[in-house]
């Protein structure tokens, strides 16, 4: 894993996981309630959503999912925006929002809120953070209680 600290001003760090998520096209989601406007192409799940694809999970208290339809296709879901309680699972991290976008057509989910960003060596806090599924590379930006930095604890290895 590599951490890059960069200045203060820019209040942002970036941590590449050299990991991409392999997520597919086939997108699962449950909620405890459904309410479709297919006139806008937006269906809004509520109540303990869960969308499942491939390589990531996504939890949250609400998610609106917006279709792109062209003629003659199938409808294809071009973003999900999440709200409440969000969470993001992958292989190796767990990360906690009050609000995330997931851009199917970029691979890039933007979390929001307090996120809170847990891996096996360690911890990173921060206001939003930017993750791009292609390449693996994750970028957060600071809160304002921190005086606009993030914040990080980490493991350190034990001596062999």
């Amino acid at each position: 894993m590599a951490i890059i600290f960069c200045s203060p001003a820019l209040a942002a760090t970036e941590l590449d996981t050299k990991t991409p998520v392999n997520v597919s096209k086939e997108v699962d989601i449950s909620s405890d309630e459904l309410e479709a406007n297919l006139r806008k192409d937006i269906v809004v799940f509520v109540g303990n959503v869960v969308v499942k694809q491939k390589g990531l999970t996504l939890n949250s208290d609400r998610v609106t999912v917006f279709y792109q339809t062209r003629k003659g296709e199938k409808s294809a879901i071009t973003r999900i925006d999440a709200s409440g309680s969000v969470k993001l699972i992958t292989k190796t991290e767990t990360i906690r929002a009050t609000w995330g976008i997931y851009d199917f057509i970029e691979k890039i989910i933007t979390l929001g809120g307090k996120v809170i960003l847990k891996r096996s060596d360690g911890e990173i806090t921060g206001k939003r953070m930017i993750y791009n599924l292609d390449t693996g590379l994750i970028s957060i930006d600071g809160e304002h209680k921190n005086n606009g930095r993030v914040k990080g604890q980490f493991k350190l290895p034990e001596k062999k």
